[in-house]
């Protein structure tokens, strides 16, 4: 081989001269130079590009071998708390707790490169929950792990948070309804279903607007929809309808969700079912104003419309009458028959003095038996003599006791008239007690306006106080 080589080269010295041959010999090195150079060039280009892969991604990579730390980015400083000095060369697993060391062992010994969850330790001893994914490849005569670490523990921390906050609702009494911001129902949640009748299925994509019982204004719902749009909460009562028609209240709180725009997305109503607490407080503000036996409006109630009429008869320049009855004979039944009858007397006194009087007319229970008629408008004296005739007739008639037994009883009627009488509720009621009082002492089963008696009992005489 050496000799064929030296011949060549002679030939070839003899065929083109020395200096061409030298040309071409430093032309062959030259290129060889070259390649080599373009050949590393390229590996340190490769090495930065993955260098820069490596530093832009969330993750921390933690590059090892036999079970020692190779190499790392940037983000696996920040999340061990270690410098990168300081992990070259340090145990792979000196950042997961000990009772996770084989597990991680394992995984790199059969490849795993599926997420998993493990306990780490900073540098400062803190615990977090770590997910890792790695990779294990051969590098030469070496076997490399490429592992991606994340700190998910704020991330677990919300997730379980956002299971409780999701079991509250679930298992909330309160009924809960999200709508997109359109109002097409997104979520309801059990309390909802039981509430209304809907089944989760039937009540998403529909619009709350199938619950509506139809009896609230309008300016309800346009009061609602101001206060979200401005970005307000929205507190108020609903009158709904379930699926089988029936009807129940709820007490709502409406929130509107925005995006980090400021956008509506959607809308969050928490409402309670308020029917029986709504019915409760009707019964509390029917006993506050009606008389619990006879159902007729009582004393305080009485006393405010009153209050009402005269108001209205000032500014109308109008006259009303007071009519102030008391019952001739009732102690007589109570003594003979008993409180049952007593009460049946009352409620059928209630009944017939209804009778006698017009929708726009009002008939009260003051207490005891005693009750009043106010007559809301009186174009003369007659008319108001003419109910007072009609209720003496109407209570004269005999009553049905509960025993079988018919009894009657009379009564006795006072008449007050504004704005001759008194200008206020507290003098027509004095009045018109002033008027039955008379009628009582002339021998009761009568009646009588309260300006006859004052004619009557005026130092120059006048007027007689005679039945009318």
């Amino acid at each position: 081989m050496t000799i064929s080589a030296t011949t060549h080269h002679t030939a070839l010295l003899a065929k083109y001269g020395v200096p061409m041959v030298l040309a071409v010999t430093f032309a062959v090195l030259l290129l060889g130079f070259v390649i080599c150079r373009l050949t590393n060039r390229k590996q340190r280009i490769d090495e930065e590009h993955y260098r820069n892969l490596a530093e832009a991604t969330f993750e921390a990579i933690i590059l090892s071998a036999d079970g020692q730390i190779y190499d790392c980015n940037d983000r696996a400083t920040e999340l061990t708390g270690y410098a990168r000095e300081e992990l070259v060369g340090r145990s792979l697993y000196t950042l997961f707790s000990a009772e996770f060391h084989q597990q991680v062992r394992d995984n790199i010994a059969r490849d795993y490169d599926q997420p998993y969850e493990i306990e780490g330790v900073k540098r400062d001893g803190c615990r977090c929950l770590l997910e890792v994914r790695g990779r294990t490849f051969r590098s030469g005569d070496k076997l490399f792990r490429a592992s991606a670490l994340r700190d998910i523990t704020d991330l677990r921390e919300r997730e379980e948070q956002f299971r409780m906050l999701s079991a509250a609702v679930e298992h909330s009494p309160a009924s809960i309804v999200i709508t997109d911001a359109r109002g097409s129902i997104e979520y309801v949640n059990p309390a909802f279903c039981r509430l209304t009748g809907y089944s989760a299925e039937e009540a998403l994509g529909q619009n709350p607007r199938i619950l509506k019982a139809g009896d609230q204004p309008r300016e309800l719902y346009k009061e609602l929809w101001d206060t979200l749009l401005r970005g307000d909460e929205w507190r108020g009562e609903f009158h709904n309808k379930r699926k089988d028609g029936s009807l129940f209240w709820e007490a709502a709180s409406i929130s509107a969700i925005r995006n980090a725009k400021g956008a509506i997305k959607h809308f969050v109503a928490i409402k309670d079912d308020i029917t029986e607490r709504k019915e409760m407080r009707d019964q509390l503000q029917q006993m506050a104003q009606f008389d619990m036996l006879t159902g007729l409006p009582n004393r305080r109630m009485v006393l405010d419309r009153l209050a009402q009429m005269v108001s209205l008869a000032k500014r109308g320049n109008q006259r009303f009458a007071l009519l102030f009855v008391d019952l001739d004979g009732f102690k007589r039944i109570n003594d003979t028959y008993g409180h049952e009858a007593g009460d049946r007397v009352l409620k059928t006194v209630a009944a017939r003095l209804s009778a006698c009087i017009r929708s726009s007319d009002i008939a009260g229970r003051m207490g005891g038996d005693e009750f009043t008629v106010i007559l809301s408008t009186l174009t003369n004296y007659e008319d108001a003599g003419q109910v007072a005739e009609k209720i003496l007739q109407t209570l004269r008639r005999p009553i049905t006791l509960p025993s079988g037994v018919q009894d009657q009883i009379g009564s006795s009627i006072g008449i007050s008239v504004f704005p001759e009488d008194a200008l206020d509720g507290d003098g027509l009621l004095a009045t018109a007690d002033d008027a039955m009082y008379e009628v009582k002492h002339a021998g009761k089963n009568g009646y009588r306006f309260y300006h006859a008696c004052v004619a009557k009992n005026a130092p120059q005489g006048g007027a007689s106080c005679a039945s009318d």
